[in-house]
Parts: structure tokens; C-alpha cells; sequence
């Protein structure tokens, strides 16, 4: 731990040298990349630059293309969608409207072709590489929907969004889209906030894109001081500085307007940081807990927007906390910007590459082997009192619950599985974390299986019966979902992580809370 100490030490008394090589583009400041994940990966540092001249925003042209249409559905997983999927909450009275859709859950999809009016809607596909599975599937059966409601030609609403020379690229210049939306190669996808992937839904939108703009090159600016004053270095530090003491789970408090930021900091802290069995947890929408359920792994970052206030305002003063205030909605652009130069200092500081995700591609091929198994390797679900048992009386100080869903999202699944949350950290004292499958695989994912090992996965599952094609392919969106949650498990079993498939009743919210209530009488 002393060692550890003395690097934070030597890390802060180096400031200047740090932001000047950031900016420099010198990536001898992080350790070396895991095979693949080198290249040039800083071009996030210039989208301010790029914003104020109007790149990566809707054109007129495009605008008018989409004329008449009332919603606007992004295609998309972890960075590709993320960034909307805040802004449309802080935004959510636009023309058109803008929906995300971000699961491969057929009875989600199912809900969302009974509910959009088709004959108005228009959909972007989002992936940087162009061949991510989720998003194709999904235009493959909105597109497929398109047509049984009787649209001409459904590729005049469908829109790409990718990075150049990509399969969806080429597939746009065929004819197969309205346009296509190229985005920068050397930004990936967890810096991509202020690129074409969040900044054209939102100017297609209405959103305030000037203010936007101009609070996100003055967050740029003030990156640039090669002191403490500089805001992305002073988060940066401050949260390595207390995950090398130990304290590696970043809490966050956060206003009610801004509580989605949270699902975009989850994926650039987890991802970004999760490697070599270290990294930032990040702790985001967890219930409010008594003083005494805060073990001293913590740090607590509140983030409040004026006008506002966040929770924990007097339950953990005996931890270290950082204030963020957010004058206003838009100003949320320069948070963006904030927090990924926070991410590679912090990175740089705890020894990590930060723009690399060596382990989310074992997950993947898992899933695809599990798809076309027809189950004949499939890992043995178990209850979810039986893995409670398991999480309580296995649980260590240090170690953090990571409750991943795959279950349609809804108000009464997140009321339940928060009264979870602080079952276990009330009996246990660990941390908790909440995530939907397939989302959190392109987010928090990587944490879990190249992180600290102390995450304890429980994986909830359930039986359907609404299960969707997926035209072209031989699978459905169940069988998709499925294999997943079966890949992903595996791969943090593989890894040595303690994971846990639970098969769920058809009453999940029932048995949830009542496993809530029995660990409180075990306590």
C-alpha cells in the first residue's frame, strides 16, 4: 500500500508533465495496450474544435430528408448510444422525439413495435466498426416491421452512423440508407460523446447544440492548464489518488435531471479503467444507505446541477468527496469533456491503458458458441435464493455486487432490485452495482472480468414466451439475449470471478423482494 501511496504522490507532484503530454498525444504515459488495442486512440481531444465547426452535427440537407418524421430511434450499444440516451432525458420535449433502444430483450421490442407509430418513425443504426450484433439485428427487425406497415421504401428512414470504409459505410453508398454519418476513426466509442454518435441525434432534434458547443471547448480550454486548476486533472487525480489508498469504489450523488449521466460515466470509468485486475468501480443509482454501510473503500463524487440538490449530503462526510457543480442542462457537454480527460489522467495515474477493452471480445465469442450450441453446453441456472446464500456468506470486505438483468427494463425491476442493493450492503457493508443485459456488456462488462477480482455477478435471467425473428438470421432476439447472459457468465467464471446464472419466477418482482426481506432476518 506504500508503494501505492508514494506513486499517487509522485503522480500529483508531476501535473504539468501529465497534461502536456496528454495533450501531446504521447502515449508512453500509460502502460503498454493488450495486443490489438494499440493505434491512435486521442482524436476525442479535438471534438470541441470539431463541434464549433459544425462537424459531426445534422446538415439542412439531412434535416429535410427526415421531414414529417416524429421520432427518431438510435440502433446502438454502449458508446454508440449512450450519449443519446442522456440527452434524451435532459431533453425529452424535442420534434422529433428521440428514443434509444439499446436491449436485444424481445419482450422491450415487442412493447416498443406496439407503440411507435411506424408510418413516422426513422432509425439510426449506431456502430463504430459497423458489425456490432446487437444494433443489426434490431434494424433487421425494425426494418422487417417497416415493411409489413406497408412503407415503400424503408432504407429512406433508416440512417448510419459509423466510422469510414465499415461494413455500414459501404452499405450506405449501395443505396441501403438515407445517408450515412461518418464518424472519427482514432476516437473509440467511450469518447465518442461530443462526435457524430451524440451530437447528430441531438442537432436532428432541436437540442441546444450552440450552448452545448460552447461549454464544451471551454471544458477544453481549461483542460489545457498545466496546474491543480485544470478541472479534468483535479477529478482525475482525486479519484486515483483514493483508489490507490484502497478506495476504488466511485460513488456517485447525483441531481435528479442528471441521473442517466451516470450510465455514460459507468461505461468510460469501468471500461476505460478495468484492466490488470485494478481499476475505478464506479457506483452509480444506489440507494441511499445509513453511514454505517460505507465501508472505507469508498469515494463519494456529487454532481449536481444549479437549482438542484443530490443525495448523501450528510451520510458520508468521514469519506473523501468531490463536488461538481453543472450551471445548466447543455453545460452537461463540458462534463463530458471533463470526465474523459479525468479518465485518461486517472488511467495514467492507476497504471492502466485507457483505451483498450481486452476482454469484452471473450464474452462475445462465448455468446456466439453458446447461439449455436442449442444449449448443449449451457451453464446450469440456479435461484436467486440460492445465490444470495452464496453471495452472503462468501462476501469479503472490498468485494461489490454487480446485479446484471436480463429482463425487460421497467420503474417496478428497478424499485425492487434497489431495496436489494441495500439489503446486501446493510448486512454485508459491499457495494452493489445495477446494469441490463445486453447493455452492460459494452460498459461495465470489461470491469467485471479485467478488473479488481472482487465482483461477485449475479446474472438475472427468465423465461419468455414473446420471442422475435430476426430476419436473415437463424436465431431470435431470445436466443440472442440468452446466449449472452450465458457467455458472459462463463467468461468471468473462466477468469477466475465468482458469476451466478439465476433463472428467475414468473413473479421476478415477488421473489426479489422477498429475498430482500429474508436477508435483513438472516442479518
Amino acid at each position: 500500500m506504500d508503494t501505492e501511496v508514494n506513486r499517487s504522490s509522485q503522480i500529483r507532484d508531476g501535473v504539468a508533465d501529465i497534461v502536456r503530454r496528454i495533450w501531446a498525444r504521447d502515449y508512453s504515459i500509460w502502460t503498454d495496450p493488450s495486443p490489438g488495442g494499440g493505434g491512435d486512440w486521442m482524436g476525442w481531444l479535438d471534438l470541441p474544435s470539431a463541434m464549433r465547426d459544425g462537424v459531426g452535427f445534422a446538415q439542412r440537407d439531412q434535416i429535410a430528408a427526415m421531414s414529417g418524421v416524429t421520432s427518431l430511434n438510435v440502433l446502438g450499444m454502449g458508446g454508440s448510444s449512450l450519449t443519446p440516451e442522456v440527452l434524451s432525458n435532459l431533453f425529452p420535449e424535442t420534434e422529433p422525439t428521440l428514443n434509444v433502444f439499446d436491449t436485444v430483450n424481445p419482450l422491450s421490442i415487442a412493447d416498443a413495435l406496439e407503440t411507435i407509430d411506424l408510418n413516422t418513425a426513422a432509425f439510426i443504426v449506431a456502430s463504430k466498426s459497423g458489425t456490432t450484433a446487437e444494433p443489426l439485428a434490431l434494424e433487421a427487425v425494425f426494418r422487417s416491421a417497416l415493411v409489413d406497415a406497408g412503407i415503400a421504401d424503408p432504407s429512406d428512414r433508416f440512417i448510419a452512423i459509423s466510422d469510414q470504409d465499415t461494413p455500414l459505410a459501404q452499405r450506405a453508398d449501395d443505396g441501403e440508407f438515407a445517408f450515412h454519418v461518418e464518424t472519427p476513426a482514432d476516437v473509440g466509442g467511450r469518447f465518442s460523446a461530443l462526435s457524430g454518435f451524440g451530437m447528430f441525434p441531438s442537432s436532428m432534434c432541436g437540442m441546444p447544440t450552440d450552448e452545448m458547443t460552447q461549454s464544451a471547448t471551454a471544458m477544453a480550454r481549461r483542460c489545457q492548464v498545466e496546474d491543480n486548476s485544470n478541472p479534468g486533472i483535479e477529478l482525475g487525480l482525486f479519484m486515483a489518488g483514493n483508489a490507490l489508498k484502497g478506495r476504488d469504489k466511485v460513488t456517485f450523488a447525483i441531481s435528479p435531471s442528471l441521473e442517466r449521466f451516470g450510465l455514460w460515466l459507468e461505461q468510460l470509468l469501468a471500461e476505460s479503467t478495468g484492466k490488470k485486475r485494478r481499476g475505478l468501480v464506479p457506483i452509480a443509482g444506489e440507494p441511499l444507505l445509513p453511514s454505517t454501510s460505507y465501508s472505507d473503500d469508498r469515494q463519494f463524487i456529487r454532481i449536481v446541477l444549479d437549482g438542484e440538490s443530490a443525495v448523501f449530503d450528510h451520510e458520508i462526510d468521514s469519506h473523501p468527496i468531490f463536488e461538481i457543480q453543472v450551471p445548466s442542462l447543455p453545460d452537461i457537454a463540458g462534463e463530458f469533456f471533463r470526465w474523459e480527460f479525468a479518465t485518461a489522467a486517472a488511467a495514467c495515474a492507476i497504471g492502466v491503458y485507457p483505451f483498450d477493452q481486452p476482454d469484452v471480445e471473450a464474452a462475445k465469442q462465448l455468446a456466439r458458441r453458446a447461439l449455436e450450441s442449442d444449449n448443449g453446453d449451457a451453464i446450469p441456472a440456479i435461484s436467486i435464493n440460492y445465490a444470495m446464500d452464496s453471495v452472503v456468506s462468501n462476501a469479503q470486505p472490498g468485494d461489490y455486487v454487480a446485479i446484471v438483468a436480463f429482463l425487460p427494463e421497467s420503474d417496478a425491476l428497478a424499485n425492487a432490485v434497489s431495496d436489494l442493493r441495500a439489503a446486501i450492503s446493510n448486512t454485508k457493508g459491499v457495494a452493489t452495482t445495477f446494469g441490463y443485459g445486453p447493455r452492460y456488456l459494452h460498459s461495465t462488462g470489461q470491469l467485471h472480468k479485467g478488473g479488481p477480482a472482487s465482483v461477485i455477478l449475479l446474472a438475472l435471467t427468465a423465461e419468455s414466451d414473446i420471442d422475435i425473428d430476426v430476419p436473415g438470421q437463424s436465431f431470435t432476439l431470445g436466443q440472442l439475449l440468452t446466449s449472452q447472459a450465458q457467455g458472459d457468465v462463463q467468461a468471468c467464471r473462466n477468469l477466475g470471478r465468482h458469476a451466478e446464472l439465476i433463472r428467475m419466477s414468473s413473479d421476478l418482482i415477488g421473489e426479489i423482494e422477498s429475498v430482500a426481506k429474508s436477508l435483513y432476518r438472516g442479518a
